[in-house]
């Protein structure tokens, strides 16, 4: 095309290959959602295509998808019978506050007039020659209010407090869209619930939910991971390998740990994002992916992006809607009915006596007290411990864990009195392997709490191997739960 980027042709403006910033139309996009707060409108973009002429005259499509195909495949969102029209002939992409029109090398051309078109930007109500097909392009945006929903439980999720009530609220208008969603929040809060709760109730809920931590994977393997390879991409690489975005195609893919994702990877993934397409590693040929971005973080990703280690334009494209979690101590009112139902869950699997009818009075003051820095997380585990041991029916103050205690202040740490007492009956190798036995179970519960029972963080900080954390775990009986509180 010779036309300028200011040049008008039938509604459109050239489009030019190389790549652009984003980031301030992309911010005008974003829906911060602060728990707490007045919700307000989350903006929920839509376009409208209308065939107006050919042999789907007629035929209409209304769709939030941020990448739109078109072709006679039906893998395409607006799918024609025009045989003039090429298997995957065109897309529309949107891109910040922009529609953009790529031609995929299609044998017929996109035309607007007798423009024949590569890469343009649409306006409303421009007309596009597809084939022999005529369709018209109809933007819209869809103001989308968000209340509260009064339920105690909701999609897996506990608690009847007004702060959370409002997160099943955004939950249940954010769903059923095609939107990113950034999920914020302390670790523990419940995070991957919330990403298996939007899956869940959104119309991929058939269609696979991947979940990937980005913390989980050395560097030198994550693009490997994310984007898959080809069989001899690297030494060994013996076989072809399917990265979680192609797995997670037609799906979810929730993105764990999204601040640890390395800077130098972030250009590949935002054009995935944008592009609908990945490239495996060792890969000559592009493939397409149709999948929905659910990402998370307890770290500010924000202040990552003023400090330089996170993309501005990939922030804003993932953060089409923000939605902060609040910590335990926020949602105090929700304690007992959390307690209740991880007993519930104990009692179901038959790891709690039925004898035991729950806490204490003096017990649960006594957690009210605490300021539970791995919130809902660390409390199922507090849960689990206690009801291991209890003699009871009710689990008092003393059956709370002992380092649980000690930071209440009602009892010394658990390993200082173990090794100041000993038998004087017992030989020194017994005594010995009693005092390591109990640092070594000690040092890893500890070690599980900091990291939120992350098992590679946990083997990087005591500088062991994974394998060797699973087996101290299987020594001493400690039971990991399932990563989604």
């Amino acid at each position: 095309m010779s036309q300028g980027p200011d040049d008008k042709a039938g509604g459109l403006i050239e489009r030019l290959p190389p790549e652009r910033d984003e980031a301030q139309d992309d911010r005008a996009y974003t829906v911060e959602v602060n728990i707490g707060q007045a919700t307000d409108l989350i903006h929920l973009d839509k376009c409208k295509l209308v065939v107006i002429d050919g042999p789907d005259r007629g035929k209409t499509l209304v769709v939030d998808k941020p990448i739109i195909r078109i072709g006679t495949n039906e893998r395409n969102q607006l799918v024609l019978t025009d045989n003039t029209v090429s298997r995957f002939h065109c897309e529309i992409r949107l891109q910040g506050e922009e529609y953009v029109l790529v031609d995929r090398e299609s044998t017929n051309g996109t035309y607007a007039g007798e423009l024949r078109l590569r890469e343009v930007v649409l306006y409303p109500n421009c007309e596009l020659l597809i084939g022999n097909s005529l369709v018209r392009f109809e933007p819209m945006v869809e103001q989308i209010p968000v209340f509260p929903i009064a339920r105690n439980n909701y999609a897996g999720l506990v608690g009847g407090s007004p702060r959370m009530r409002e997160v099943y609220g955004v939950i249940e208008k954010v769903a059923g869209s095609e939107l990113t969603v950034l999920i914020e929040g302390e670790t523990g809060t419940g995070k991957e619930l919330i990403a298996r709760a939007v899956h869940d109730r959104s119309r991929r809920a058939k269609s696979p939910l991947v979940i990937f931590d980005c913390s989980a994977f050395p560097e030198n393997l994550l693009e490997s991971e994310l984007f898959g390879h080809e069989k001899g991409a690297f030494s060994g690489a013996i076989r072809t390998h399917k990265g979680v975005f192609e797995r997670a195609d037609g799906g979810t893919l929730f993105l764990d740990e999204l601040g640890e994702l390395p800077l130098n990877l972030q250009p590949k993934f935002l054009r995935a994002l944008e592009n609908g397409e990945i490239r495996r590693v060792g890969g000559e040929r592009a493939v397409k992916v149709d999948v929905r971005v659910v990402a998370a973080t307890n770290r500010n990703v924000a202040t990552l992006v003023e400090e330089g280690k996170f993309r501005q334009d990939l922030f804003y494209r993932l953060a089409k809607v923000r939605l902060t979690l609040p910590g335990l101590r926020e949602r105090m009112d929700d304690l007992p009915m959390l307690i209740d139902h991880f007993l519930t869950e104990l009692r179901k699997r038959g790891d709690v006596p039925p004898r035991v009818a729950g806490f204490a009075p003096s017990a649960l003051d006594a957690l009210r007290q605490y300021d539970w820095p791995g919130n809902v997380r660390e409390l199922r585990n507090v849960v689990e411990r206690a009801a291991a041991f209890v003699e009871g029916e009710r689990i008092q103050v003393e059956d709370l864990p002992s380092d649980l205690q000690a930071r209440l202040g009602h009892s010394e740490p658990l390993g200082l009195p173990a090794f100041t007492q000993f038998d004087p009956d017992e030989n020194l190798k017994d005594a010995k392997e009693r005092m390591v036995a109990l640092f070594e179970r000690e040092y890893l519960v500890k070690l599980l709490e900091r990291h939120n029972m992350n098992i590679s963080r946990v083997a990087r900080d005591a500088g062991i191997d994974r394998r060797h954390v699973y087996r101290l775990l299987k020594k001493y009986e400690i039971d990991i739960p399932d990563r989604e509180e």
